[in-house]
């Protein structure tokens, strides 16, 4: 049975808005069912073009069939944001095999708003949504188009699109404004919806951060309420590693433990971050928190941890300080920091036992190995090589010298702990760019950072980080991910003078404002908001139901001014010929040769011959013209165009 519902430039239509609705998601579908889908539309194209004959109800089950066992191989389910999404695009596809009847093709076009809306599942940006909207308003027009039986042209059909969808948008913006915003989610993602994203880890080991490093991905964004603190004090505390194997570092649990008072110096510095998701339960603050936050509580370490995984972006306030005391440590805190593996990494142990014995002093102790890093040939690079010994601290300090911060931060631990100074590790992010357009900070993937913390008697748990000793251009300034020396080693970024290097930077800050201002007010959109937004028009509404009339009262209105402009009678558009012909009596009427409404074309044209002989030409040129595109059994649009030039032309 052939198509008997759509002609081949109908297909046509169909299969390219089709293609723009599926083309985000063949990055993530298989590899093997973006080759498929392509083919089966390719096919459709072909059979549509040719009258190839459609597949009968067996081979359409056997297709079926495939799919399905091909999907659970590759995602062992077809439950989950990427399985479902897999199927749903599958069904999409097989829906042109069997598309015959008009039955079919609404149920074909039904499905493709489904996939549509799917982008959203994986990116909310903002090209997202322009994309997203823009392929819409061409579905809605294909919709239209096909629907009335291809009798509408294209272009009309395109424009009826756009004007519901103008329509739509006020009634989109009132809700959108003024529905009421839960403190969390109404509905939560499939768990696969959350795989993929990026960040630091649960635990460290050598080459974590340095692969992490190289990426250019926000990780969160932060705006000071007052004073900026320097570069070299704007550490952003994550997770502290205490326990290790001797290899990898992790956190541990100390139940017993409670922090000491601590004694804060200096001004208190607050601002504001907000988070990326990154589906672990820490967020970053400046080192070292002051306070507490509504989404999370500080833990004994000094590091701030939600309640729940961060799977959606998160704004909070926080306050901390720089210069601070955090006194005594208890002695299961302390017995944790001391720990070392046995026979694990002999030469670094033996490093600092030395170190212990020829100086008993702490601060000294630290001076000594920070200048050992100095001194020696050590190499910051985001390309070390790997450590396969079963003492890679050992390998790292005495051999291969060349590593990231994760390296120079764990080694520098563990000398400590061998040399009886408590000491871990923390990770986070250090420093961050100014964007000068939104006025805020923008701290990157390739800003992660891991560095040393230890306790000292009078000073509590003091920040040292030995990577400064080793280059201490990244803590003053970020890492150039576009370069690097011959041997490997990082360069950093440097101030650069030219017009296109400003107006480049100008360009990436604007943008990053506009994504700022994007996801603050319309992915972020929540009750704070909400209730600012409203206070800043005016209205102070305190209670659900107070929104709930406001929101009433502004939808009611909007269908109200909607129907009137539905209903309220237009002339009808003037057709091509009408306007030029139009636009030539206006150029009459400035010489006060009028044309009456009771004139015709005709006899006009013979007026003004009688009055102007030297307009008889080009006006009986006109009107002949216009006359044959207004009355004449079809219209040219050879006709048409000449009729334009010479309009354009006259000259009374």
């Amino acid at each position: 049975m052939n198509i008997t519902v759509l002609d081949h430039r109908a297909m046509s239509l169909l299969l390219t808005v089709l293609l723009l609705v599926l083309a985000p998601h063949f990055v993530q579908l298989p590899w093997w069912e973006s080759v498929a889908i392509v083919a089966v539309g390719v096919w459709r194209w072909q059979a549509s073009r040719n009258g190839w004959r459609l597949p009968g109800r067996v081979i359409k089950i056997l297709m079926i069939a495939v799919v399905l066992v091909m999907i659970l191989a590759q995602f062992g389910s077809i439950v989950g944001r990427d399985a479902g999404i897999a199927l749903l695009v599958a069904m999409l596809a097989l829906k042109l095999v069997e598309l015959r009847q008009r039955r079919d093709l609404l149920v074909l076009l039904y499905i493709a708003y489904f996939v549509l809306a799917t982008h959203f599942l994986y990116s909310q940006t903002l090209p997202i949504a322009i994309y997203v909207f823009g392929v819409c308003w061409l579905l809605v027009g294909l919709h239209i188009h096909l629907t009335h039986h291809q009798t509408h042209p294209v272009q009309l059909s395109l424009r009826t699109s756009a004007l519901l969808l103008g329509q739509a948008l006020p009634l989109m913006l009132a809700l959108f404004v003024l529905f009421p915003r839960l403190p969390g989610p109404i509905w939560s993602l499939p768990k696969d919806a959350h795989t993929g994203m990026t960040g630091l880890n649960d635990s460290m080991s050598p080459g974590n951060i340095s692969s992490l490093s190289q990426s250019n991905a926000v990780a969160f964004r932060a705006t000071f309420a007052a004073d900026v603190p320097p570069a070299n004090q704007r550490y952003w505390r994550g997770p502290v590693l205490t326990g290790t194997d001797g290899r990898r570092w992790f956190p541990i649990s100390i139940a017993d433990s409670e922090s000491a008072d601590v004694q804060w110096r200096g001004s208190v510095v607050t601002y504001t971050v907000t988070l990326e998701p990154h589906n672990r339960t820490w967020l970053f603050v400046l080192d070292l928190p002051a306070g507490t936050s509504e989404y999370g509580h500080i833990s004994n370490e000094y590091q701030l941890l939600a309640t729940n995984k961060v799977r959606q972006r998160l704004r909070y306030q926080m306050d901390s300080f720089t210069d601070y005391n955090t006194g005594a440590i208890t002695p299961v805190l302390r017995n944790a920091a001391l720990y070392l593996p046995d026979q694990v990494n002999p030469k670094t142990v033996a490093l600092g036992q030395s170190l212990r014995r020829s100086n008993s002093n702490a601060t000294a102790i630290i001076q000594q190995t920070l200048a050992l890093y100095r001194q020696q040939p050590f190499t910051y690079t985001l390309q070390p090589p790997l450590l396969r010994s079963s003492n890679p601290t050992d390998e790292f300090l005495f051999e291969s010298r060349r590593g990231f911060c994760e390296h120079f931060a764990s080694s520098f631990v563990m000398i400590m702990r061998a040399a009886g100074i408590p000491a871990r590790v923390v990770t986070g992010y250090q420093g961050g760019e100014l964007n000068s357009v939104g006025n805020y900070f923008v701290i990157r993937q390739r800003n992660a950072h891991a560095w040393a913390e230890v306790w000292l008697e009078d000073s509590g748990w003091v920040r040292i980080d030995p990577t400064a000793a080793v280059a201490p251009e990244r803590i003053e300034r970020g890492i150039d991910l576009g370069a690097s020396s011959e041997n490997g080693a990082v360069l950093f970024a440097l101030p650069t003078d030219g017009r296109m290097v400003d107006l480049w930077q100008q360009l990436r800050q604007n943008l990053d404002a506009i994504d700022n201002g994007w996801n603050q007010w319309i992915l972020g959109y929540g009750p704070e908001q909400q209730a600012e937004f409203l206070r800043n028009l005016g209205l102070d509404i305190k209670s659900w139901r107070q929104l709930a009339w406001a929101l009433a009262i502004v939808v009611g209105g909007i269908f109200i001014a909607v129907t009137l402009f539905v209903l309220v009678k237009r002339p009808p558009p003037l057709d091509p010929a009408q306007q030029e012909y139009q636009r030539f009596c206006r150029k009459l009427a400035r010489c006060n040769i009028v044309h009456e409404s009771h004139e015709s074309a005709n006899a006009f044209a013979q007026r003004i011959a009688a009055a102007r002989p030297d307009l008889a030409t080009s006006v009986m040129l006109i009107t002949q013209l216009y006359s044959q595109l207004r009355y004449g059994p079809t219209q040219s649009t050879h006709q048409l165009l000449q009729l334009k030039r010479l309009v354009a032309q006259f000259r009374p």
